[in-house]
């Protein structure tokens, strides 16, 4: 076939209707070196990709012989769903019987595809696009040796952070320097397409908390936030009637578009609900309302940072949690910091300890206990909480879970800062398996691991703020003392400490 027969590249990418503008800056980014594309389910990120991949190869330099040659490679954690949808959706474009394009492979196994078309300025593009499924095995085996210009991981939150580093090490590779002029720069691009994962995936630390300048995320709309992408294709009650049924931690990701958190084991606060108790957006503190700190020492410190509300709602505001094997004198310097940095002026109220760091020191040896030296650090008075009691402790924040005031806000309420905190609500804050096997029975004392220290510290905070009595009367009017089944509990009734009344 000549290239004044191959279709020109308009004629392609034309018929492609952009889901929306978020979707067509994406496809048409040819610039990041990496940009991962995150969208409820519908919102046709799988079109995009394919587009945008024929889109980098139409920009490709021109070789020596005036031929526009590109190689990219589809990668998907399995062949088989690579073939059953990505492939399936890709042939609806690029038909692997089209006159004069090449597809050999497919049937579980590797897939290459060469299809060949032309610009508007006539220049011919061999654009190859190869297929694999990682399965069990390692990228470096899949793919060792290979070569090429882009890369496209479908369901790239599926697949590990080690498949993204690998593309990109090979990249760009294709076409080789001898057949293209001196000094002509290839151009280079991995992209991956996904749903909302939890925030402990990979993606999260990538493009949110570490994201390199060259690497870009674009973020489409919720499924019923204004602007969603893709409703022209869709059911009017697509959305709405995908939630039916479907947890809340489901909608948050798959339809709202918003990160999540993993959920694994038996998690100690099963009424936690990331849509309803973490905020939007970083709670900022509320003037004229004392701090409230509660600290959890050892090797392993931690710091939770509260207000309490006058109608009763408690705010967390902040956690500290700078690993293990701090001492309790540098704890205290990264607590001051982190307190002069967020909270100059408030009024620090009350800071509660666990009732066991009181002790341990050799008084007549002039040892200091390890609250006894933060406090010191601090130049204020730490106080040992009243009790360790656990279920106790735990009941205190579970309470607040379930509590709504005036109906419609939840008594506890956490600023994404709270990160720690957050995963350890949603799954690392759990019973302990008893023979750590996922059938065996679960004691009922939280397991100590990375998350237990902060959400002890929350848990003698609020305790002390709600106080002994609070908690038992609180617990008793919901009519099961320990495990509340309503979804609202009563206003709160503080006990025999509050923060108004210091």
């Amino acid at each position: 076939m000549s290239a004044q027969q191959l279709p020109e590249t308009p004629a392609l990418l034309q018929a492609w209707d952009p889901p929306g503008p978020v979707s067509q800056a994406f496809a048409l980014d040819f610039t990041s070196r990496v940009k991962f594309f995150m969208g409820p389910v519908g919102a046709g990120k799988t079109t995009t990709c394919i587009f945008a991949s024929q889109a980098f190869s139409a920009c490709m330099p021109v070789c020596i012989d005036g031929i526009i040659r590109s190689k990219g490679v589809v990668v998907r954690d399995s062949f088989r769903t690579l073939e059953k949808t990505t492939m399936a959706s890709w042939f609806q474009w690029f038909p692997k019987d089209y006159p004069g394009w090449d597809f050999t492979g497919g049937n579980d196994r590797p897939a290459t595809h060469t299809i060949r078309f032309r610009r508007p300025d006539g220049r011919m593009v061999e654009s190859i696009t190869e297929f694999v499924g990682i399965g069990d095995k390692r990228v470096e085996d899949i793919l060792r040796g290979w070569e090429g210009s882009w890369a496209w991981m479908n369901e790239a939150d599926l697949m590990s952070q080690d498949v993204l580093m690998y593309l990109v090490q090979r990249m760009p590779r294709y076409p080789s320097k001898r057949l293209l002029p001196p000094g002509i720069k290839r151009p280079a691009m991995v992209m991956g397409d996904l749903n909302a994962p939890d925030i402990d995936n990979y993606v999260y630390k990538k493009f949110i908390e570490d994201c390199p300048p060259t690497w870009k995320l674009y973020v489409q709309p919720g499924g019923l936030d204004p602007g969603a992408e893709n409703l022209k294709h869709l059911e009017a009650d697509y959305y709405p009637g995908m939630m039916h049924g479907q947890p809340d931690w489901w909608i948050r990701r798959f339809i709202h578009n918003r990160f999540g958190y993993s959920r694994f084991g038996h998690p100690v606060y099963g009424e936690f609900n990331e849509t309803l108790h973490v905020a939007s957006g970083e709670l900022a503190p509320r003037p004229g309302i004392p701090i409230a700190i509660g600290l959890d020492g050892g090797l392993t410190p931690a710091a939770a940072i509260v207000q309490q509300l006058p109608d009763g709602q408690i705010l967390v505001l902040d956690e500290l949690v700078p690993g293990h094997g701090l001492g309790p004198t540098r704890f205290a310097t990264e607590l001051v910091r982190l307190l002069l940095e967020r909270y100059p002026g408030f009024d620090i109220r009350v800071i509660v300890a666990d009732p066991a760091t009181e002790h341990g020191a050799d008084t007549e040896a002039g040892e200091l206990s390890w609250l006894e030296t933060v406090a010191k650090a601090l130049q204020q008075a730490v106080v040992p909480c009243f009790t360790n009691e656990p279920g106790l402790r735990t009941e205190a924040v579970r309470l607040r879970l379930v509590q709504m005031i005036d109906g419609r806000r939840p008594g506890l309420l956490v600023s994404p800062r709270c990160r720690k905190l957050i995963q350890g609500f949603a799954y690392g804050y759990h019973f302990e398996n008893v023979k750590k096997d996922a059938n065996a029975p679960f004691k009922e004392r939280p397991e100590k691991n990375d998350f237990s220290h902060v959400h002890d510290a929350l848990q003698y905070v609020v305790l002390q703020v709600v106080g002994r009595y609070g908690v038992i009367n609180e617990a008793a009017k919901s009519g099961r003392p320990g495990r509340p089944e309503t979804p609202q509990a009563p206003a709160q009734r503080p006990g025999d400490f509050n923060v108004w009344n210091t």
